[in-house]
C-alpha cells in the first residue's frame, strides 16, 4: 500500500480534482447495508469573497474515486441533492447519494414513484423483484433461498415499489439494494455483492488498526421468540417458537399463515443475536472494507477475535490524510434454529 492518499472526483463526467484541490477541507464516503447507504460528503472552504465558489446544481452526477499514490479505485456515481453554505469562516457542503444506476440521466423509471396493485397469493418473492427490477429497467439478483419464498396476498396501495419491497422483505430479514444498475435482494449478515457474489474477506491483525472497540451487551443469551398465526378454517391461534430459553419475547401481530410467523420469528431473533456483540474498527484508508462485507480479526484477544459482519463503514479524505472507521456485528450463523409450533 502507497503512503500518499489520492483522490479523483469528476461532475458531469469533468474532472474537478485540481480545480477543488486547494480548496478541500474533506470528504467523506459512507456506506451502510440498507437503503439509506452509500453517502457523499464534500467540504469546501469558500473563504474568498472575490472568488466564491459556484452553487452547483441538484442532479449534478459526481463520481469518486480514492486510493493511494497512482491507484485510485472507483468507488461509484452519486448524484448531488443537497448543498449547504455557512460561515464564518465560509464553507460549502455538498452531499450526494449513491445513484441506482451507473448512468442516471438513462430514463430509468423512479423507483420512488406511487402505485396501487395486489399481488396474487403463490407468487414467490423472486418473482415480485424481478417484476419490479423489469419495470425500473435493473437487472434482478436475489439469493436464492428467498427467491423461492412464497408470499400470501399483498396489497400494495399508493406505495412506492422500493417501500413495498422493504416492508415485505422485513419479516425475512433481508435487505433490497438498487444500485450500479441492478435489483439487489440478499439475506442480512450474508455478505453478497450487489451482483448476488460472495464479497471478499478482509482481515485485520492488530498492526493493521489505529484503534478498536468491543462492545458487549448485558444480555447473555438471546433466549426465544414466539409469533402467533390463525387458521381460519379451525378458527385456532397457533404459536411458533424459535430459539431456546429466556428471555421470551412475543412478537405482537397476528400472521396469516404458518410460514409467514416462523419467518418473522426467526427475523427477530437473529436480530437479537446480531445485537448482541459489535466491534468498531478505525485503520488507515482501505477502500475493500463495505457495508455487507466480511472482517476477520485475529491476532487481539478472546472476544475480539473472529468472524464479522460490516454494518457500516466510513471513509474520510482530510488534513488527518484518508482513515477507514467500520462498525460490525456478529454475523447470521447460516444455520436455522430451533422451532417449535404450539396450538392453543
Amino acid at each position: 500500500m502507497g503512503l500518499r492518499p489520492v483522490y479523483r472526483l469528476l461532475a458531469n463526467q469533468e474532472d474537478l480534482t485540481n480545480t477543488i484541490r486547494r480548496r478541500l477541507i474533506s470528504l467523506r464516503y459512507t456506506d451502510e447495508a440498507g437503503l439509506d447507504s452509500d453517502v457523499l460528503e464534500i467540504v469546501l472552504a469558500d473563504n474568498e469573497p472575490d472568488h466564491p465558489i459556484e452553487i452547483p446544481p441538484t442532479g449534478a452526477e459526481l463520481e469518486l474515486y480514492l486510493g493511494y499514490d497512482d491507484m485510485a479505485e472507483r468507488i461509484g456515481l452519486f448524484i448531488a441533492d443537497e448543498v449547504e453554505l455557512s460561515g464564518w469562516p465560509g464553507q460549502m457542503t455538498i452531499r450526494a447519494r449513491a445513484a441506482p444506476f451507473e448512468k442516471s440521466k438513462a430514463g430509468k423509471i423512479n423507483l420512488q414513484s406511487q402505485k396501487t396493485r395486489d399481488w396474487d397469493a403463490g407468487t414467490m418473492l423472486g418473482d415480485v423483484v424481478k417484476a419490479i427490477a423489469s419495470e425500473h429497467g435493473l437487472i434482478p439478483a436475489v439469493a436464492e433461498d428467498l427467491a423461492s419464498v412464497v408470499l400470501p396476498h399483498l396489497a400494495q396501495i399508493d406505495e412506492s415499489d422500493i417501500n413495498f419491497l422493504s416492508r415485505v422483505i422485513r419479516r425475512y430479514d433481508a435487505v433490497i439494494k438498487p444500485a450500479g444498475g441492478k435489483l439487489a435482494l440478499a439475506k442480512i449478515g450474508e455478505a453478497k455483492t450487489v451482483g448476488g457474489r460472495d464479497m471478499s474477506t478482509v482481515t485485520l491483525t492488530p498492526s493493521d488498526v489505529s484503534s478498536w472497540r468491543v462492545s458487549i451487551t448485558k444480555r447473555e443469551t438471546s433466549g426465544s421468540v414466539i409469533a402467533c398465526w390463525h387458521e381460519t378454517e379451525e378458527a385456532k391461534r397457533h404459536e411458533v417458537q424459535v430459539g431456546d430459553g429466556e428471555p421470551k419475547t412475543r412478537l405482537k401481530m397476528y400472521y396469516a399463515n404458518q410460514d409467514l410467523a416462523r419467518a418473522a420469528a426467526e427475523t427477530e431473533l437473529r436480530k437479537r443475536e446480531r445485537g448482541t456483540v459489535s466491534v468498531s474498527v478505525t485503520l488507515p484508508g482501505r477502500t475493500d472494507l463495505m457495508a455487507e462485507g466480511r472482517l476477520i480479526l485475529k491476532g487481539f484477544r478472546a472476544g475480539v477475535n473472529g468472524e464479522w459482519s460490516i454494518k457500516r463503514a466510513e471513509h474520510s479524505l482530510g488534513s488527518g490524510g484518508y482513515t477507514t472507521s467500520v462498525e460490525a456485528e456478529t454475523p447470521n450463523t447460516g444455520s436455522a434454529p430451533k422451532v417449535e409450533d404450539v396450538a392453543d
